[in-house]
C-alpha cells in the first residue's frame, strides 16, 4: 500500500499537483467585501460538504510525508487576519479539522490582524503556522538582500514568538521564481506554497487553488475533484 501511495506522489508531482489538493482562503466573514473574503456561510457549507464527502484534512507536513492521502484536503489561510481565531478555527474545530495558517510578521497586533497570543493559539490548538513574510512582500520584485531579509526575519521571529521550528511559507501574492524557491529553501524552509500559476509538486513551491468570495459550491466541490 505504501508503495502505491508513493507511486501516485510520485506521478501527482511529474503532473505538477501535490498528491492531495490544497486550498487557500484569506479572510473569513465580516463587512469585507473584496474577491477574498468568503462569507461564514459560504464556508460553513463548503467545510460540511468536504465533511459529507468523506474529506478529511490532512496537515502540510503529511502531504509532504505522503502520510493519510486517501481522500485528503490540505486547507491553508493566508495573511494571519484576526478571523482566522474567531471565526476559522472554532469552525474547523467544530469538524475536527485542521489547517495552516501562515502570518506576516510585520502585520501581528495592528487592526484586524492577530496578536501574537492569537498565533501562539493557533498552534497550541494543533494547527500548523508558518510564515508569510514580514511585510506581504511580492518576494520576485524584490533584490536577493531584500528577498533574504524577508525570508529569514520573519522566520526567526515566528520562532522567537512560538518556541518552534518554523519550516513552512507561503509565498504572498504566489509571487515565486526559481531564485525565490532557492532562497526559501536556504534560508531554512522546507514545504513551500503558492498558487495554480507557478505552483506544482515540489515540496518547496505546491500548488494551490484560491477559494474566493463568488466561488460557487459546485465551483468549490470541482477545485477539489477536477475531471
Amino acid at each position: 500500500m505504501r508503495l502505491l501511495v508513493a507511486s501516485l506522489l510520485a506521478v501527482s508531482a511529474c503532473h505538477g499537483h501535490p498528491a492531495a489538493p490544497i486550498l487557500t482562503y484569506h479572510s473569513v466573514g465580516g463587512s469585507d467585501a473584496r474577491d477574498f473574503a468568503v462569507s461564514e456561510a459560504a464556508f460553513s457549507e463548503q467545510l460540511d460538504w468536504l465533511a459529507a464527502a468523506g474529506f478529511h484534512t490532512i496537515s502540510l507536513r503529511d502531504l509532504v510525508a505522503e502520510r493519510d492521502l486517501d481522500h485528503a484536503v490540505v486547507l491553508t489561510f493566508d495573511d494571519g487576519t484576526e478571523d482566522a481565531l474567531t471565526r476559522v478555527l472554532p469552525a474547523l474545530q467544530k469538524r475536527r479539522m485542521r489547517g495552516a495558517f501562515f502570518v506576516c510578521t510585520g502585520l501581528v497586533g495592528t487592526p484586524g490582524y492577530l496578536t501574537w497570543d492569537g498565533v501562539r493559539a493557533l498552534a497550541a490548538a494543533g494547527m500548523e503556522v508558518g510564515s508569510h513574510t514580514v511585510h506581504h512582500a511580492r518576494l520576485a520584485d524584490l533584490d536577493d538582500g531584500d528577498l533574504r531579509q524577508e525570508l529569514i526575519d520573519s522566520k526567526r521571529t515566528l520562532e522567537a514568538e512560538l518556541r518552534a521550528p518554523v519550516d513552512l511559507i507561503a509565498y504572498p501574492f504566489n509571487s515565486v521564481r526559481r531564485r525565490v524557491r532557492q532562497a526559501a529553501a536556504e534560508a531554512g524552509y522546507r514545504i513551500g506554497v503558492s498558487g495554480v500559476v507557478h505552483g506544482g509538486g515540489d515540496p518547496i513551491d505546491l500548488r494551490r487553488v484560491t477559494v474566493r468570495r463568488r466561488m460557487t459550491l459546485d465551483q468549490f466541490q470541482r477545485a477539489i475533484q477536477p475531471k
